[in-house]
Order: structure tokens, then C-alpha cells, then sequence
């Protein structure tokens, strides 16, 4: 998507053989070591580029790893003959960390969903009360991953299609409260949701963004060298280092999981 802006200098020609490399399920041969990090993704990239011209291995289905000229042949593609500042376009950028991080938000996504999944049923097991979650609590802190999550748990634990008796139990409940990591689940989850929707909203712009260098403005017939290439958005928000986006986040989780095991148990 990045050479499809239209400012790294590619031709339409190397661009759609690129697209029918990946189209025809093709993956390339990249060495889990070797990349120069977030100031951008030169040794992934180029061995990417590596398979696109026919040369070292790739992957495929039908024949697992096998050279890239006989795949290509087989696949009844032509490996690309690099033209005038192709081969920068190719490696330059920050795509290789994008796509990580990318993969990594929609394993986050859908582990904060189960999770929610997981804190109504375990409610229920525990003929818990839904008091907590009431929206007017909600709606004097209104954080949007907060306030979405007690949404979803009144969702998932009482309906006036599927009502639950446990809900119409504690209608005249003189209990005060349930335990803490049952009552504090919105506010657990939501910041994860919050975290999760922050990383999308950078991994989203960076996708579609132009991240060569030199980059080329045709419109105005000028060539600019600048620091697009810098990979330390998408990577700041999916290191280690960053944990106060994700990880921490996500540990977070463990931890209400395991005091809800406690008391399961």
C-alpha cells in the first residue's frame, strides 16, 4: 500500500507484479534476525524483494519451501527486472514492523473480547450482581473502552429476550457488593480497549502511508529525502518498552483472571 501512494518512484508495472506475487499465495524466505530495527526495515524487506526477482527461496502450499524461480515459473509469473530507484522502494520503509504489530492488535483484540466473555460467565457461576455495571456509574467516568465494556456485560448477562433470574434475584438484594475483580471488570477491560483502539488508529495511518526515502511529489516535480522511513511509531506502540500500550495491559487481564479463579475455586 505504500508504493500504491504513489511516491516512491515505482513503475505500475513492478507494482502489479508485486501484487500478483502475494496474490498467488506466495510468501518470502525472511530470516528471524537481521533487521536493522526502527529506523526502518532494509534486511526484511529485501529479502522480500529477494523472492519478487526470482531469487533465493519462498513458500508455498502445495510445495512448502522450494526455490523462488521454479515457484514463479510454476506460478506463471515474471521475476521483476528492477528499473531506475525500484530497488530502494522495495526495502525502504517501515512495513515489516507494521505487519507485525498489525497480526499482534488482532490477537489483542480478540483476546480482550473473550475476556469479557470470560468475566460474564464467571458472574454467572457466582450468582453475582450486575449493579456494577449500571450505566450511570459508567456515565460519570465516561472512558469509551470503560464505558463499552459494561455495555457489553449487561448485553451478555441479561436481555429481555433472555432474561436472567440471577439479574431478577438481586432486584431486592440487600448485598452492598461483590468482590473487587468482579465489580472493576469495565474498568480493567476498558483501558484495554482503549489501548487496543489507540495502537489501531497508529498501525491504521502507518499502513496507509508513505514511508520511502527519497520521496517522490511528481505533482510538484521535486524529490525530498526526509525520516519517513523511521519505524518508531509502529514500533514504539508493540515493544516491550512500550508496555503501558499493550502488554501491560494485557497482564492486567491475567490478573483478574487469577483472582476470579481464587474465588472460583
Amino acid at each position: 500500500n505504500t508504493l500504491a501512494k504513489g511516491y516512491s518512484g515505482i513503475s505500475e508495472e513492478t507494482l502489479r507484479q508485486i501484487v500478483d506475487f502475494f496474490n498467488a499465495g506466495i510468501v518470502a524466505y525472511i530470516p528471524e534476525k537481521g533487521t536493522v530495527g526502527a529506523s526502518g526495515d532494509l534486511a526484511p524487506m529485501a529479502h522480500i524483494a529477494l523472492g519478487v526477482m526470482g531469487e533465493g527461496v519462498v513458500w508455498l502450499e502445495e510445495t512448502g519451501w522450494a526455490d523462488a524461480a521454479k515457484i514463479l515459473e510454476m506460478k506463471n509469473l515474471k521475476p521483476i527486472s528492477l528499473k531506475p530507484k525500484e530497488g530502494l522502494s522495495m526495502i525502504n520503509g517501515c512495513q515489516f514492523i507494521t505487519a507485525i504489530g498489525v497480526t499482534a492488535l488482532e490477537r489483542a483484540r480478540m483476546i480482550a473480547l473473550q475476556a469479557d466473555v470470560v468475566a460474564s460467565l464467571t458472574l454467572e457461576a457466582l450468582q453475582g450482581s450486575m449493579k456494577a455495571f449500571d450505566k450511570d456509574i459508567h456515565r460519570i467516568r465516561p472512558h469509551r473502552g470503560q464505558v463499552a465494556c459494561a455495555q457489553r456485560l449487561r448485553s451478555l448477562l441479561h436481555s429481555e429476550k433472555f432474561p436472567s433470574q440471577i439479574y431478577i434475584g438481586h432486584e431486592n438484594c440487600d448485598k452492598v457488593q461483590d468482590a473487587y475483580c468482579l465489580r472493576c471488570v469495565p474498568q480493567v477491560h476498558g483501558i484495554v480497549v482503549d489501548t487496543i483502539d489507540f495502537v489501531t488508529n497508529i498501525l491504521l495511518t502507518e499502513m496507509n502511508s508513505g514511508t520511502d526515502n527519497p520521496i517522490v511529489f511528481p505533482d510538484r516535480g521535486v524529490i525530498l529525502s526526509g525520516g519517513n522511513f523511521h519505524g518508531e511509531y509502529p514500533a514504539k506502540v508493540i515493544t516491550i518498552k512500550y508496555k503501558s500500550l499493550i502488554v501491560l495491559k494485557i497482564d492486567k487481564h491475567c490478573v483478574i483472571s487469577d483472582r476470579l479463579w481464587i474465588i472460583w475455586v
